[in-house]
């Protein structure tokens, strides 16, 4: 280190914190890692020389060597070099760090209280410190104080030697005399308030000086542990008491003014005795954070290296103070975090609490473009329920339209259509997609098309494009919105050689009082038509598949649910669901059976003991194909392909057309995306979208 001491790195770390305020007060935007936030203290720098501190963020360790490198005159591509080494030695540390924290059953077992415990612990030291820099102040105001009252004992001193002396010398006129002997007399009883209030500050002098001994012990015992070091010291707004006197008082003292200066004096006093009293109890006593502290020193917690400590800090933040503004700018800066997951915290907290503003709207379309797809994912959604109609949030969410993710486009395509219906730039971007790899993707783009743009002559040429598409699914939302203007013609997709199904539509009353948060539920108030021999519900878990499909169990004319009838009975919620959904069966056909099948069913029947898992699976489902055979029959099926390996799922796609083709019609619960590679199913989405995503 050149021959650096760690004071001498200090201080020159001091020295660059405050050059680096001047630029700020001049102007200059605040880093995102300012130094006057680094912990640089030559204890600090002695443990992190032992290794027992924790990591050091990047710009410390640049700045930390390019001190050292121009003390030892060290050649600037040589420098660079040093920089860039000690950089991925640092990545990597962190990387073992979180790797043995993974691989440490310990360690991946200690519970959050661990955690909030050491936070407590870096609060705790924090409070010390601003007890001691509080200190600090009170004992330098108070010396002000008492040298401010010693000048004007001084001076009333004086005052009383010259009128002494004026009335010795006499003789004066009568009425000098008396008006002499007024002055000495309010001088007098000035000098002894003075005095009195002197003594005062001199005993709150001695009890600070107590308490400051106190005070520096906390903070030497809690300084002791290894991350504390890390919150740099909070600002503190305490300033030196205003001047008591005029500059002039020492040319031309007048009672008058001393009277004054006595006046805010003795407010002073009882002002600056009150703070120590608290001071007192705050130091003799663990008396809780206040708000206000507790919220500066979680945010400064937010900058610790420890990714644990910083995410409960973080979600302390949010818990208890979700709309204060340092909480929006901690977030704000925590866009640009190392860690994914308090980088998706972050955008799903800025869509939630801070939407409308230009600050947080900024953050989120940073975050478009993070590297994790659930990150840009959630910043989309957030722009388009948060900044609908906003320029600068549309057009991140144009630019996430060409994304890699399939995923992230889709998401893209539906942000664009919830918060920019009838844009026309919004428009081109989804006409764009009509060609896309993915069909979700193109499929997302036929139903934001019909719902964000139907009346839009390009949008209709681009519907009359996907109408033609390969994918059922696709074809079929398209036809939704062909079908709907008079002006474009196009026929009904065809499914199947099948004229018609036996289950043809459900639906809810619009009114339908079933729990929003639901997301079948709006589905079906928008009905739900069964035109495909093979229809699959598809959506993420918790979207109500299996409530849609324990309520179509019990919906048979000849309530028939052969073979599994719902084990336990279904939920309560798919009996109410079953009572209000509004069927259209097809009159010219009858149900001979509906069988309700679970991958519970599958695993439970006729299982062989010495087979497989899968091998039992398959064989159970060769067996239902073989007895179940046969026109008008229903097939409800829960995750039918959940265990299934590739191979295995197409053996059962070529089976469900051979079904539909003796006349059987399937309907399939599912998550898996498997399904789009049977030509003729058609999958109906039941899903959150962007909107219900937050509010849920």
């Amino acid at each position: 280190m050149a021959s650096l001491s760690a004071r001498d790195i200090s201080e020159r770390f001091q020295e660059l914190a405050s050059q680096e305020q001047s630029r700020i007060e001049d102007g200059v935007a605040i880093p995102a890692d300012p130094v006057s936030r680094m912990s640089f203290s030559k204890s600090h720098l002695d443990r992190l020389y032992k290794g027992s501190s924790s990591l050091p963020s990047k710009r410390f360790l640049r700045i930390f060597l390019g001190i050292t490198s121009r003390a030892a005159g060290i050649h600037p591509e040589h420098h660079r070099e040093l920089c860039q080494r000690a950089e991925d030695l640092l990545m990597s540390e962190h990387r073992n760090r979180h790797n043995n924290r993974a691989k440490d059953p310990t360690s991946t077992s200690v519970p959050a209280e661990a955690v909030v415990a050491t936070l407590q612990m870096q609060l705790e030291l924090e409070r010390a410190k601003r007890a001691e820099d509080r200190l600090r102040w009170a004992l330098s105001d108070t010396q002000v104080l008492m040298g401010t009252l010693l000048q004007i004992i001084n001076a009333l001193r004086d005052i009383i030697t010259d009128i002494d002396t004026q009335l010795v010398r006499g003789p004066n006129g009568p009425d000098v005399q008396e008006v002499a002997k007024r002055q000495r007399s309010q001088a007098q009883s000035y000098k002894v308030d003075a005095e009195v209030q002197f003594d005062r500050a001199n005993q709150r002098r001695r009890l600070l000086e107590t308490l400051w001994d106190q005070a520096h012990g906390n903070l030497q015992r809690l300084a002791l542990h290894a991350e504390v070091t890390d919150i740099p010291s909070l600002p503190d707004g305490l300033a030196l008491p205003s001047q008591l006197l005029g500059e002039d008082f020492q040319s031309r003292p007048a009672l008058v003014d001393i009277g004054t200066a006595l006046g805010k004096a003795q407010e002073h006093n009882d002002a600056e005795e009150q703070s120590t009293l608290d001071l007192q109890h705050t130091i003799m006593a663990d008396t809780p954070l206040q708000p206000d502290d507790e919220v500066a020193i979680l945010v400064a917690a937010t900058r610790l290296t420890d990714d644990r400590t910083r995410g409960t800090a973080l979600r302390t933040l949010l818990k208890n103070w979700p709309r204060h503004p340092e909480t929006r700018d901690a977030l704000v800066r925590l866009a640009h975090d190392e860690q994914s997951d308090i980088r998706l915290t972050t955008a799903r907290s800025l869509a939630e609490g801070w939407a409308g503003e230009a600050v947080a709207r900024d953050a989120l379309v940073v975050l478009t473009r993070d590297s994790g797809a659930s990150v840009r994912e959630t910043a989309v959604l957030g722009l388009a329920e948060g900044w609908a109609g906003e320029v600068a949030a549309r057009d991140a969410l144009v630019v996430l339209t060409r994304d890699s993710g399939a995923s992230v486009r889709e998401t893209a395509v539906l942000g664009l259509a919830e918060g920019w219906a009838g844009d026309v730039v919004a428009r081109d971007a989804l006409v764009a997609l009509a060609h896309d790899d993915d069909v979700y993707v193109r499929m997302t783009v036929a139903e934001s098309l019909v719902n964000g743009w139907l009346n839009d002559a390009i949008a209709r040429t681009a519907l009359h494009t996907l109408n033609r598409d390969a994918s059922l699914s696709v074809r079929w939302a398209a036809w939704q919105g062909i079908a709907k203007h008079e002006d474009f013609g196009g026929g009904r997709p065809q499914q199947t050689d099948q004229s018609s199904n036996l289950l043809l539509a459900v639906r809810v009353p619009r009114d339908h009082g079933a729990p929003e948060s639901i997301p079948v539920i709006d589905r079906l108030r928008r009905g739900i038509d069964f035109d495909s021999g093979v229809t699959i519900l598809w959506g993420s878990n918790g979207a109500g598949k299996t409530i849609l499909l324990n309520a179509l169990a019990l919906l048979g004319p000849l309530r028939v649910i052969s073979d599994s009838p719902l084990r336990a009975g279904p939920a309560v919620v798919s009996r109410q669901l079953a009572q209000n959904l509004e069927v259209v069966w097809n009159e010219d056909r009858t149900p001979e059976g509906i069988y309700h099948l679970t991958d519970f069913d599958f695993e439970r029947q006729g299982r062989n003991h010495g087979a497989s898992g899968l091998e039992n699976w398959i064989e159970r489902w060769f067996s239902l194909i073989e007895e179940k055979k046969g026109p008008n029959r229903l097939f409800l099926l829960d995750e039918p392909a959940a265990y299934l390996d590739r191979e295995a799922r197409k053996i059962m796609f070529e089976q469900l057309n051979q079904l539909v083709n003796q006349g059987c019609q399937v309907i399939i619960a599912s998550v898996l995306n498997d399904w789009l590679e049977m030509p003729t199913a058609r999958v109906v989405r039941i899903d959150r979208r962007a909107l219900r995503k937050f509010r849920h």
